[in-house]
């Protein structure tokens, strides 16, 4: 269930996109819509506006919220996606900076790899997989355990919880897992995808995983993020 949704709101056409987003998400849910930014004026259709200045403090509301909504990372802007994602531990919902996305989690993508962090990503996800018409749960280069089909753990687990779910098998071959992602989630006609995001903080440097960066630079629809 998605009680409260926080969104990072701005003024820019994509802010403007990215709240209308969240707005028909709410909606959906009959989730709470609080936006977080800068300035004193609202944008419309939200229950509370919380004025902050910058989006470092964004974390401190993201982490009580069920779900947060910000924009995809400008190229050489400060990379505050991946800051909340390595800290405050609540997903987090990626809009990507071009396209229009009126409708969000009716066809999802699941990213699986019977990691930790693939398991949290989509137990976050839960409240939307459980409203979509199809999850497909995708595997890439997944090994086989003593007669084990790759996916079908987790595909069960959903169907237990009313998901309508189908499994994807992938092999990479000259393609990597992040466009292998991106592939599929147009051929499939997915209007989000879900994955774990996996890093780790040396010396509290945050690095993500390659498939997980390449995804937050070139993403075409939304994406739900856990670590």
């Amino acid at each position: 269930m998605l009680a409260e949704i926080v969104v990072h709101a701005d003024s820019t056409p994509a802010g403007i996109r990215r709240v209308a987003l969240a707005r028909a998400l709410a909606q959906s849910h009959g989730a709470r819509l609080v936006g977080v930014g800068e300035g004193v004026t609202s944008p419309e259709g939200l229950a509370e506006w919380r004025p902050v200045k910058g989006l470092r403090p964004l974390a401190l509301h993201a982490r009580y919220a069920d779900l947060t909504i910000m924009g995809q990372t400008p190229f050489g802007a400060p990379d505050h996606v991946t800051d909340l994602l390595m800290n405050v531990g609540r997903p987090l919902l990626v809009v990507p900076l071009h396209g229009s996305f009126p409708v969000v989690g009716q066809r999802v993508l699941v990213a699986w790899n019977a990691s930790r962090e693939a398991t949290r990503a989509v137990f976050d996800a839960l409240a939307l997989l459980k409203k979509a018409s199809l999850v497909t749960v995708m595997t890439m280069d997944a090994d086989v355990d003593e007669g084990r089909v790759a996916g079908a753990d987790i595909s069960l687990a959903l169907a237990r919880h009313g998901v309508a779910v189908e499994i994807v098998h992938s092999t990479l071959g000259d393609l990597d897992a992040g466009n292998a992602l991106l592939s599929r989630a147009s051929d499939c006609g997915a209007d989000l995808l879900v994955m774990g995001a996996f890093g780790h903080s040396p010396l509290r440097e945050k690095v993500l995983g390659g498939a997980t960066r390449h995804i937050l630079g070139h993403m075409t629809v939304p994406v739900l993020l856990s670590h």
